[in-house]
């Protein structure tokens, strides 16, 4: 059975798992279903030039370690430095992934979320806040921040924590768009001055893995979502189409603890001690994908090339990112000493990919 049809029955029983879940729903739940909310139309945003490009090389740092804090600050160090995202006086939105309210690696380690809602401030941003929205089926989206922790971490660093289904909502026909003409999309995201992306490197059941570009599905309207048409087999491709309405400057992609098998909301946990640091998501997920493979736990992302992934494909196709490995610029560091485990993935990552790991200065 080829890995298609596998992928197509796996929707189809996954979907009728769906049907008892949202019958025991909140008709709350049901009406976000059934209606299309109301928003005014607005352009996509345009896409900010990326800080984080040196020689040519579009730049991705690979840190190890156990302090997120200090390994987001070198991160940013490695790359150049946070100066460059011109932070001060800006509204600056951070997005997690906060599918349910299960610990990490199903959801954003609050952490890693506390790191950057500090290093925002430090940096002098106005205003910070820490926002998603849950799984349609998992909300409310304020039990699920506050279960996993991730809520109180972000307060207490200094941000104002919002569930995105209780916002508005602007509507969006990017021309691009060939699958989703028109979708809506959470105004505070939208009206942010900077939108900062964490989501965790995992795999997927349907998207087959779970980094950058599927971290947009939580600020886009229910409704507008690939789970609500699951048997319509472009997944990958609507993932990809969300985000050509809002760009994140930054992504910080959370491999503290990883999920090698599974997902999304459970699978196969693996201590990473990772971070991936990146203003470019194809970049950072092509990196991500490298990292999953090289554990050879999950076959939707070992049987399928890395450029050969459809989100990826189709991403590249929308000019979200990078075009190509020899675009990347691969930068790593351990602030945990010489470790021969990290070194033999950053092997696997360059023997994988073919990407040019630099020296980090």
């Amino acid at each position: 059975m080829g890995l298609m049809r596998r992928e197509l029955l796996t929707e189809i029983m996954a979907g009728l798992g769906l049907v008892p879940m949202l019958a025991m729903s909140s008709p709350s739940t049901w009406g976000t279903l059934l209606f299309e909310p109301e928003g005014r139309v607005v352009p996509p945003q345009p896409m900010p030039a990326n800080p984080f490009v040196r020689e040519g090389k579009v730049l991705v740092g690979l840190i190890h370690g156990h302090d997120p804090a200090a390994m987001l600050r070198e991160g940013l160090k490695i790359m150049g430095g946070v100066e460059l995202l011109a932070l001060r006086g800006k509204q600056v939105l951070i997005k997690p992934n906060v599918v349910n309210d299960r610990p990490p690696p199903t959801t954003t380690n609050p952490q890693v979320v506390a790191a950057a809602v500090s290093l925002c401030r430090e940096a002098g941003a106005a205003d910070v806040l820490v926002a998603d929205s849950s799984g349609v089926i998992r909300f409310p989206t304020v039990n699920n921040l506050r279960k996993t922790g991730i809520g109180q971490a972000a307060e207490a660093a200094g941000a104002k924590v919002l569930a995105l289904e209780h916002e508005p909502w602007v509507r969006v026909e990017p021309s691009r768009a060939a699958i989703l003409p028109r979708y809506y999309v959470s105004q505070p995201v939208y009206e942010a001055d900077v939108v900062i992306n964490l989501p965790v490197i995992k795999t997927h059941r349907f998207a087959h893995y779970s980094c950058s570009l599927k971290n947009a599905v939580g600020i886009v309207h229910p409704r507008n979502r690939p789970s609500v048409t699951f048997l319509a087999g472009n997944w990958h491709e609507r993932i990809a189409e969300l985000n050509l309405a809002v760009h994140p400057l930054l992504t910080i992609a959370d491999g503290t603890t990883l999920m090698i098998a599974g997902g999304p909301t459970s699978g196969t946990a693996q201590k990473g001690d990772l971070l991936l640091v990146s203003g470019d998501r194809v970049a950072t997920d092509v990196v991500a994908l490298a990292i999953l493979r090289s554990f050879k736990a999950w076959t939707k992302v070992t049987e399928i090339g890395i450029w050969e992934q459809r989100q990826i494909r189709h991403a590249v196709k929308l000019g979200l990112g990078v075009k190509s490995a020899a675009q990347i610029g691969l930068l790593t560091r351990s602030l945990s000493g010489p470790s021969k485990a990290f070194d033999q993935l950053v092997d696997a990552i360059r023997q994988d990919l073919y990407v040019e790991v630099i020296s980090a200065g």
